[in-house]
C-alpha cells in the first residue's frame, strides 16, 4: 500500500467568492510563509490555459507536394492540393485533347487509412500564390457540383500505398473521360456549349481563362478549404 502524501509544501489554493466576485490565490511555502494575491477572471483563464500540457501528438507522415492543408479524422485524412500544372491530357466523349490548357486548380481529397480515395472536390483558384483570400471561380466544364464535389461516375478511385503519391491524383482525375453531366454554358463568359468551349480553348494560353472565360463564384480559397472540412463533419464522415 502506497504511503499517503502529507507534504503540502508549496501548495497553491484557489479561493473563489461568488458573493464578492473575488478570486484569491493562496500560496503556502515550505518555510511556513503564506501569501495572498487577488486575480481577475482573465488572469485565471490564462493561468489554467498555460498550465495545460497535451502529451498527445499526431504524425502526418510525409505530405504530398503542393499540399495546402490537411486534417486528420477517425479513419481518414483530407488533403487540399494546389495544382501547379497548367496543361493536362483530357478526354471529352470520344475526343482526346492532349496538352490541353487548364486554369489553376485546387483539389480536395479524402483518403481513407486503407489508402483508398473516398471522394474529391475540385475548384478553380486565382492564378497567384495561394492564400486564404485568393478568389475562386466557377469550374467551366462538367461533372462538378455547385458545392465543388466531383462526380466520378462508375470510375473506381485509386488506392495509394503512400500518401505522398497523392501528388499524382490531379492528373488521374483530369484524365477521366468527361461528358455533359452538370455542364452549364452559364459558367463561362463566352456562353459556349461544351463541345464549342473545348474546341475554342484547345489552342489558347492558360492565361486566357482569366481574361475571357472564368466567372467568379463569390468564394475564396479559405471558403473552399473550410467547406470540405465542414461538410465532412456534418456528414459524420
Amino acid at each position: 500500500m502506497a504511503a499517503e502524501n502529507t507534504d503540502y509544501g508549496n501548495d497553491i489554493c484557489l479561493r473563489i467568492s461568488p458573493h464578492s466576485g473575488k478570486i484569491i490565490v493562496e500560496e503556502r511555502k515550505r518555510d511556513g510563509a503564506i501569501s495572498f494575491k487577488e486575480i481577475s477572471p482573465v488572469d485565471l483563464y490564462f493561468m489554467l490555459n498555460e498550465s495545460y500540457r497535451n502529451s498527445e501528438t499526431v504524425e502526418t507522415g510525409l505530405l504530398p507536394e503542393h499540399c495546402l492543408s490537411v486534417t486528420i479524422g477517425k479513419g481518414e485524412k483530407t488533403f487540399v492540393l494546389w495544382n501547379p500544372a497548367l496543361r493536362a491530357d483530357m478526354t471529352y466523349k470520344d475526343a482526346e485533347y492532349l496538352n490541353f490548357p487548364i486554369p489553376r486548380l485546387v483539389f480536395g481529397i479524402r483518403l481513407l487509412d486503407t489508402g483508398r480515395v473516398a471522394g474529391c472536390t475540385l475548384g478553380v483558384v486565382a492564378d497567384e500564390k495561394p492564400t486564404p483570400a485568393s478568389l475562386m471561380y466557377h469550374y467551366p466544364f462538367s461533372n462538378v457540383y455547385e458545392d465543388s464535389r466531383v462526380c466520378t461516375g462508375n470510375n473506381v478511385l485509386p488506392r495509394y500505398k503512400k500518401q505522398s503519391a497523392l501528388v499524382n491524383f490531379p492528373r488521374y482525375l483530369l484524365g477521366i473521360p468527361d461528358n455533359d453531366d452538370m455542364y452549364s454554358p452559364g459558367r463561362n463568359k463566352l456562353k459556349l456549349g461544351h463541345t464549342e468551349l473545348m474546341e475554342h480553348l484547345k489552342d489558347k494560353d492558360p492565361a486566357y481563362y482569366y481574361t475571357d472565360v472564368l466567372i467568379p463564384n463569390g468564394k475564396t480559397l479559405g471558403d473552399f478549404v473550410g467547406g470540405i472540412y465542414g461538410r465532412n463533419e456534418e456528414d459524420g464522415e
